[in-house]
C-alpha cells in the first residue's frame, strides 16, 4: 500500500471511532456498528494491548511477534509472512467452494434447495454425510442433488479453477467444516449468510454442541490453511463470533447503496491478483460499506465512490468510505492466509463471454486472489511504498 493510501486508512480509522467524525467529503457513521470489535473484549486482552503498546510482547507471545499480536481476537495477523504457520503439512492441489446460506441467498447461489441436504425437501433423500460433490458436479447419476444451471457462481468456479489444473469441491453442508480436511490448500466462502456455521439440523435433534463447524475452520486456518472470502462472506458470522471477523481484516458489513456501476482502481499492483489488471476498471456491484473498517492489511483494490451515480450509501445511512473506499485487501490470520473481495453480487460476474461490465477483469482478480491464498502463487506482495 502506497504511504498516501496507508494514511487514508489509517485517518479513517481514526475517525471510525469518533461520534461523528468526518471522511473525505461525508460524515462516517460510527455509533452503535462500530462496537462490534470491540465487543466481549476481556480484561486479560485489554492488558495485553497495553502490554504490546509498552513494547513488552503479551503472555504467550514469542518475542519479536507482539507488533503482530491483536488482543481483539487474541491472534497474531497483519502483513508479516511470519504469522503464518508452516507446519509441513501435506494438501492436495484442491478446493472447498462452502455457500450454505442461513439467511437472505444471492441468486448467483441458486436455490438452497439444491444443494442443502438439511432442506426439508430433500428429507426423503438417503445421502452421505457430508455431502460433498467432488467430480462431474451436474451430473444426476452421480450425484443426488448435483449442480444446476442455478447454480451459477459454483458452476462458474468449477470451470474457472479446474481451467488451472484445481479440482474443486463443493457443498452446502455444514458438517463439510466440521471435518475440514486439512488436504485442502483453501476453503472458498462464496456468499453464505448469517450463523451458516451453526448446525440447526443438530439442535433440531437435541444437540447441544452445535458450534462444531466454526472450531473446524479455526483449526484449518491455525494450521496453515488459506481462506478467500467472496462478496457476501461478509454478511456471515457477524453476529457473535468475534474470531470470524478477524479473518475478515478487522471488518464487517454494515449496509450497500445501490447495484450499479463504478470504478475499480487497483492501489497495490505488485500482488499477483491486481498486477495484471488495468489500473482502472469498470465493474458493477452493490459495493459494500464497512464497520469496522479492514486495518493491518494490505489493500489491493477500492471503488471510486465518484463514479457511482447513485453515490455508495442510501439516505439517512452509512454515506460510504469516501476517498479510501476498499473492496479487495488479504492479510496472514492465526496461522493461515486469508484474501478476500467484497465484489461479486451478480451472477453474470461469474460467467464467461458475458458483456457484464468488468466480469473477465474480477475473474481474473478471483482467480489469482485464490491461487495465492492456496500458496500456488505468492501470497499478499506489499504494495509500493
Amino acid at each position: 500500500m502506497s504511504g498516501r493510501h496507508r494514511v487514508l486508512a489509517g485517518r479513517e480509522k481514526a475517525m471510525a471511532n469518533k461520534r461523528p467524525g468526518k471522511v473525505g467529503r461525508r460524515t462516517f457513521l460510527a455509533g452503535a456498528g462500530a462496537s462490534v470489535a470491540t465487543a466481549g473484549v476481556l480484561g486479560t486482552q485489554a492488558a495485553s494491548a497495553a502490554s504490546a503498546a509498552s513494547g513488552n510482547a503479551p503472555f504467550g507471545v514469542p518475542p519479536g511477534q507482539s507488533k503482530n499480536y491483536d488482543p481483539t481476537y487474541g491472534v497474531y495477523r497483519g502483513t508479516d509472512p511470519d504469522i503464518y504457520n508452516d507446519w509441513g503439512t501435506e494438501r492436495d492441489n484442491k478446493v472447498l467452494v462452502y455457500s450454505r446460506t442461513a439467511g437472505p441467498r444471492h441468486a448467483h447461489l441458486g436455490r438452497r434447495a439444491i444443494l442443502d441436504p438439511d432442506h426439508s425437501s430433500n428429507a426423503g433423500l438417503d445421502l452421505d454425510r457430508p455431502y460433498v460433490i467432488t467430480h462431474a458436479h451436474t451430473d444426476p447419476s452421480v450425484w443426488p442433488l448435483p449442480l444446476t444451471d442455478d447454480n451459477v457462481s459454483q458452476n462458474e468456479l468449477v470451470r474457472m479453477l479446474s481451467a488451472e489444473g484445481i479440482e474443486v469441491h463443493v457443498t452446502e453442508d455444514v458438517r463439510a467444516l466440521q471435518r475440514l480436511s486439512d488436504s485442502y490448500k483453501a476453503v472458498i466462502f462464496n456468499s453464505p449468510t448469517r450463523d451458516t456455521l451453526w448446525d440447526h439440523a443438530a439442535g433440531a435433534e437435541g444437540d447441544t454442541r452445535l458450534d462444531r463447524a466454526r472450531e473446524g475452520l479455526r483449526k484449518y486456518i491455525q494450521g496453515g490453511g488459506g481462506f478467500v472470502g467472496i462478496h457476501n462472506a461478509h454478511g456471515t458470522e457477524y453476529n457473535g463470533w468475534n474470531w470470524y471477523e478477524g479473518l475478515l481484516g478487522n471488518s464487517n458489513y454494515y449496509s450497500h447503496g445501490a447495484n450499479q456501476d463504478g470504478d475499480v482502481v487497483i492501489v497495490n499492483d505488485r500482488d499477483v491478483s491486481t498486477k495484471d489488471l488495468p489500473a482502472r476498471w469498470g465493474f458493477r456491484d452493490e459495493w459494500y460499506n464497512l464497520i469496522p473498517f479492514p486495518t493491518n492489511v494490505n489493500f489491493l483494490a477500492v471503488v471510486d465512490e465518484s463514479t457511482l451515480p447513485e453515490g455508495p450509501g442510501r439516505p439517512g445511512g452509512h454515506p460510504g468510505h469516501g476517498d479510501f473506499h476498499p473492496i479487495s485487501w488479504c492479510q496472514y490470520y492465526d496461522g493461515g492466509r486469508s484474501w478476500v473481495t467484497t465484489l461479486g453480487h451478480s451472477s453474470d460476474a461469474y460467467r464467461e463471454g458475458t458483456d457484464f461490465p468488468g466480469a473477465a477483469e474480477f475473474q481474473q482478480h478471483l482467480v489469482h486472489g485464490i491461487k495465492s491464498a492456496m500458496g500456488l502463487e505468492p501470497f499478499c506482495t506489499p504494495g509500493r511504498g
